[in-house]
C-alpha cells in the first residue's frame, strides 16, 4: 500500500554516497524533493543549487557549486552596486527640481519626475528656436 506519500519523490541512496564521504568535514542535508543538498555554510562548505528536471527539456539540470567564499564575494559586488546606484539616484535627485518634500523621492518618482523635466526643457528649447540635442 502506498498510502498518502505514494506519489512523493524519493530520494536515491546513491545521490548521497559523495556527502556521506565529507560527513567529517561538513553536515549535510537533503531535500527529497527538489534533489538539491546543502552544506551549512558556518561549518565551511558548499551550497548547490539546482537538482531536479529542466522545465522545458525535461532533461537534469546542471549543477552549479558556490562556495562561501564565492557567496560573499558576491555579497560585496551586490553591495558595491547598490552604493553606487544610489549615489546615482541621489545625483539625480540634487538635478532634477523639486518641491520641498518632508522625505526624499523614490527611485521611480525621481526617474518620473526627470522624465517631465527633461521633457519640459526639450520643449522650451523647442519654443525658442534652439534644436533638439538627439
Amino acid at each position: 500500500m502506498q498510502g498518502h506519500f505514494g506519489d512523493a519523490p524519493r530520494i536515491n541512496p546513491g545521490s548521497w554516497r559523495i556527502t556521506q564521504t565529507r560527513r567529517s568535514e561538513h553536515r549535510w542535508s537533503g531535500d527529497a524533493a527538489s534533489g538539491v543538498r546543502t552544506a551549512h555554510p558556518a561549518m565551511g562548505g558548499q551550497r548547490r543549487y539546482g537538482g531536479g528536471l529542466h522545465a522545458l527539456t525535461g532533461k537534469p539540470r546542471r549543477r552549479r557549486i558556490i562556495t562561501v567564499v564565492q557567496r560573499q564575494a558576491a555579497n560585496v559586488r551586490e553591495r558595491r552596486r547598490m552604493f553606487s546606484l544610489n549615489e546615482a539616484f541621489d545625483e539625480l535627485r540634487r538635478k532634477v527640481p523639486t518641491f520641498a518634500y518632508e522625505k526624499r523621492l523614490s527611485r521611480i518618482d525621481t526617474l518620473r519626475l526627470a522624465i517631465v523635466y527633461i521633457s519640459f526643457m526639450t520643449e522650451l528649447l523647442r519654443q525658442h528656436g534652439h534644436s533638439s540635442p538627439a
